[in-house]
């Protein structure tokens, strides 16, 4: 059970790591609500979302929250079937289908992302529908820059830290034992985040700080993303913690989303973060 929800929440298990959270929209007001997916980083249960859905649930948005796993990651094969089995849910008749949608990745949650993002290009024609309805991208604390970084980002989200060393080694040896099914699957779905098919305006939080993410690489990915035409904004912090600037810096990180949300259109007009 989430704690600290309001009580007229509901809490629907669509499977072991998918849940969707809906509140009733005031009286009058036209169609559902819009619908904030949200992909957190490796290991985080409900608990540890509980803020973020506070957050969007206050914004007058229903929210699908998508956990992934370790092999979907080190095997990208499952995480291509991963991210095809919730397109799949986004795009099915019934209580997620037809809404504004908007996507909200955190750490290694971008990476689910990105493998969702190969699956439109090849497809648009089958994915389209979802497409059509992303109206913003939020991405906090990515994980960019080298294999050696991605593994070491699995490694220190794992919720055993005696594990992040003996999990780094063994993924940087199986990245290099098995190309084919790594490197060639990984910077695929890097490619189609540099160039996505769908692209919504932006807001990106990150620390300067962040072990996980080389700066240098990330400015050049916010550069290639104006270039496209997305529109980008960004808060970053001198000093922060991975996948944790929301309970650090949570005034600005709150003020930031929701003037994001107002930008673009789908925040409660009564919503205060």
């Amino acid at each position: 059970m989430v704690p600290l929800l309001p009580a007229d929440v509901t809490v629907t298990r669509l499977s072991r790591s998918i849940h969707l959270y809906c509140r009733p929209g005031p009286a009058g007001s036209p169609g559902p609500r819009p619908l904030l997916l949200l992909l957190p980083w490796l290991g985080a249960g409900p608990a540890a979302q509980s803020k973020y859905l506070q957050l969007y649930l206050a914004c007058g948005f229903d929210v699908l929250a998508v956990e992934s796993a370790l092999s979907h990651f080190l095997c990208p094969r499952l995480g291509l079937r991963w991210a095809a089995h919730v397109l799949a849910l986004l795009r099915e008749p019934g209580a997620l289908a037809s809404r504004p949608l908007v996507v909200h990745a955190l750490s290694l949650g971008g990476y689910t992302f990105a493998q969702m993002l190969l699956l439109m290009g090849q497809d648009l024609g089958r994915h389209g529908s979802v497409a059509q309805r992303l109206r913003g991208h939020i991405f906090d604390s990515l994980v960019v820059g080298s294999l050696d970084r991605m593994a070491l980002g699995v490694s220190q989200l794992m919720k055993l830290q005696a594990l992040g060393p003996v999990v780094r080694a063994t993924a940087m040896f199986y990245f290099h034992l098995c190309p084919s099914c790594t490197i060639r699957h990984y910077e695929a779905a890097v490619g189609a985040f540099r160039q996505p098919p769908v692209r919504p305006p932006t807001l990106v939080f990150y620390s300067l700080d962040d072990p996980l993410c080389d700066n240098a690489r990330l400015q050049e990915l916010l550069a290639t993303w104006q270039q496209l035409g997305i529109p980008v904004w960004v808060q970053a912090w001198e000093t922060s913690r991975h996948a944790a600037h929301l309970r650090q810096h949570p005034l600005e990180y709150s003020s930031t989303l929701a003037t994001f949300l107002g930008r673009l259109g789908l925040a409660a007009p009564s919503a205060r973060l």
